[in-house]
């Protein structure tokens, strides 16, 4: 075993079951040695590891050790997102920092457009009804709304949102979306979809979906400006990560009737106060940032993790690389 080359996996205490631990130590390729630390190790178990490490995979948490990853030739994350990591830091150390390269996108959208029927058909207001004894049949008749039709707006037109823009398509809904960067007419050919400017997609949408990284650019982008140009009958939906919105905004703009309800996976702090106001409220449903998590995403984001290590093992470039 000496001979193998060392993947060292990093992850949260409880963000992995241990169903999965046992899928990536069969699953690991031959030539290679899965070794896992999780965050409550000691200081000295950890960083001995990372020292040790020729490859680096991280799920659920930050890393502090870069230091001591002298031996690292990747640091693979299994999220979409990579906002707890020094970016900056990982380039200048020359470690080639990778995504899951989409390995999560079809699980975030099939939620994404579920709190989006979720709040249209009022579902926790109904289930709980009936949980209670309580048969509400048509009484909410007047406030539930249908897919079809209606447009959907999408922030951030990455793997996720074109996933979401796929499902929509399927409902017959009119997707629209705004990125940044200037999207090929191939693929909104392909997702049957408008790229409009930020402004304009907050006006005529009836469902905006946030699907963007966090960043300096996004951080706080959804506050009480954006909230107050939507229609007054729309809905807002977050699946991306808690501080793209402010959410005292958000929860000032429900208050106030500016627009008609939300679906919320992802908060500002979590796990999230018990007290949060958006909590209790029949035109709000929520979810504990888990999103992006079943048995069939993990399943790709360790065939992912473990085809890039190796990639890089045999010299070539890692696929979703994020500081090239």
């Amino acid at each position: 075993m000496s001979n193998q080359e060392k993947i060292v996996f990093l992850y949260r205490a409880g963000h992995i079951p241990e169903q999965i631990i046992e899928k990536a130590h069969a699953d690991v390729p031959d030539g290679f040695t899965l070794i896992f630390t999780e965050e409550k190790d000691s200081d000295e178990t950890r960083r001995g590891l990372v020292a040790e490490a020729d490859y680096l995979v991280c799920y659920g948490r930050g890393f502090d050790d870069l230091d001591v990853a002298q031996k690292a030739k990747i640091f693979q994350v299994l999220s979409a997102g990579f906002d707890r990591l020094d970016i900056d830091a990982f380039t200048k150390a020359g470690i080639p920092v990778a995504n899951n390269g989409g390995a999560n996108a079809p699980t975030v959208a099939e939620h994404a457009i579920m709190l989006m029927l979720s709040v249209y058909k009022k579902l926790p207001t109904h289930h709980n009804g009936l949980h209670n004894e309580e048969w509400i049949g048509h009484r909410h008749a007047l406030e539930m709304r249908e897919l079809r039709a209606k447009q959907v707006g999408i922030v951030g037109f990455g793997k996720i949102g074109q996933e979401v823009a796929r499902i929509a398509n399927g409902f017959l809904a009119n997707v629209a979306f705004f990125d940044p960067i200037d999207v090929a007419q191939t693929v909104k050919d392909e997702f049957k979809a408008t790229q409009m400017s930020f402004d304009s997609l907050l006006k005529t949408s009836d469902i905006i979906s946030v699907h963007t990284p966090l960043n300096d650019a996004t951080r706080g982008m959804m506050n009480k400006a954006a909230f107050t140009k939507m229609k007054p009958t729309s809905i807002f939906i977050a699946t991306a990560r808690g501080p793209v919105t402010v959410e005292a905004d958000l929860i000032d703009a429900l208050d106030q009737g500016v627009i008609a309800g939300a679906g919320i996976d992802v908060f500002e702090e979590e796990p999230t106060p018990n007290d949060n106001g958006l909590f209790g409220r029949d035109n709000v449903v929520v979810t504990p940032h888990m999103a992006g998590t079943t048995i069939d995403t993990w399943a790709r984001r360790l065939d992912f993790a473990f085809s890039n290590i190796q990639r890089v093992a045999s010299g070539e470039e890692p696929l979703a690389q994020i500081n090239k």
